[in-house]
């Protein structure tokens, strides 16, 4: 994945400069507020070296077997709702937001955060991920973030459910621009299993180990019990410059036609390049704190059925979504030839 930095920072150009603290806010229920509500995060990211645990670098940790091999077409960062669903997944609804940083504390730009974790039951959206229930069928289970300049990134979704032989955790991946995908998992205070859980007590460095455990609170003003954590992911790598041979990335979307002369479309146009992979997305409020993952189509008419494609041949290639941008952009990422584009 890559920015191209000019362009980028066009996109910010007077936008309120956050202040010295970070911290969550309740964000409504309701999954259209949910993604307006976006721009009111980037008033909660601080500048670089803020914090002294930005000198504790976040341990790697293993993937785990249920890295999801069926990615839902919706892999947006509200995980509390599977694509248009109206009903919310089962569970305690959880805030998870921080930021990306260097070991110096400095935010990273375009890194692409993915966070899973087991439903309230305790199953995974993988083929062996069930466990002793049935999946909850409103849990998207999987969802994915780009942080724009402030390194921020959030995520809505539910306390994770317990299952044998593991205790209470979210799985997370990191992919810096040029880089491989990097995992850890993030861990919940008081949890019972914590004490004789394998993964988190094979981190050799206290700590380390101890930055991974969380203490979740209670949001305020809120009577359903939602809870809320910040977490700043400390990398020990540093980006990559990829240069793409081709245009810039944040592009506008041309309205056109949907299926059957219907609602209208959106159409992003790029330079594609054989063996790239391609993403979309899109923020309404063009906020600082990142990009919010949106499904598309290769056709005006067609089904929105992808949310990555890889091109097969250099040219021209369009991209359609249904969700528009108010300020008419949306960005394309790419990912070269070779990079993880799922299980790495």
């Amino acid at each position: 994945m890559n920015i191209q930095s000019d362009i980028i920072a066009m996109k910010h150009k007077n936008l309120p400069t956050a202040p010295a603290m970070h911290q969550c806010f309740h964000i409504p229920i309701d999954r259209r507020r949910f993604f307006k509500s976006m721009a009111v995060a980037t008033t909660g990211f601080t500048v670089a070296g803020s914090f002294a645990e930005a000198l504790t670098l976040t341990p790697s940790m293993t993937q785990g077997p249920y890295y999801p091999d069926n990615i839902p077409l919706d892999k947006d960062n509200d995980l509390l709702y599977l694509s248009d669903h109206l009903t919310p997944a089962i569970g305690t609804i959880t805030y998870l937001s921080g930021r990306v940083l260097d070991s110096s504390g400095n935010p990273i730009r375009g890194a692409l955060v993915e966070l899973w974790h087991a439903d309230n039951g305790g199953s995974y959206i993988h083929s062996q991920g069930a466990q002793r229930t049935t999946r909850d069928a409103n849990f998207q289970g999987f969802g994915q973030y780009l942080t724009g300049s402030t390194g921020g990134y959030r995520f809505r979704t539910i306390k994770p459910g317990l299952y044998t032989g593991r205790t209470r955790h979210f799985h997370v991946g990191i992919t810096l621009p040029g880089r491989t995908r990097f995992t850890t998992q993030l861990f919940w205070a008081g949890e019972a299993a914590n004490s004789t859980d394998s993964v988190l007590n094979g981190i050799a460095d206290g700590a380390q180990r101890e930055s991974v455990i969380k203490t979740y609170t209670a949001v305020p003003d809120t009577t359903t019990g939602e809870v809320q954590t910040t977490w700043d992911i400390v990398m020990g790598l540093t980006p990559e410059d990829v240069t793409y041979p081709g245009a810039g990335f944040v592009a506008a979307g041309m309205s056109v036609a949907g299926a059957g002369g219907g609602g209208a479309r959106y159409r992003i146009t790029i330079p594609a390049y054989t063996g790239y992979t391609y993403e979309i997305y899109g923020n309404p409020t063009l906020a600082e704190l990142g990009w919010q993952a949106l499904p598309f189509s290769l056709s005006q008419t067609g089904a929105v059925d992808r949310n990555k494609h890889t091109a097969t041949n250099e040219g021209s290639l369009d991209f359609y979504v249904d969700e528009a941008a108010i300020k008419g952009f949306y960005y394309v990422s790419f990912r070269v030839p070779g990079s993880n584009t799922g299980t790495p």
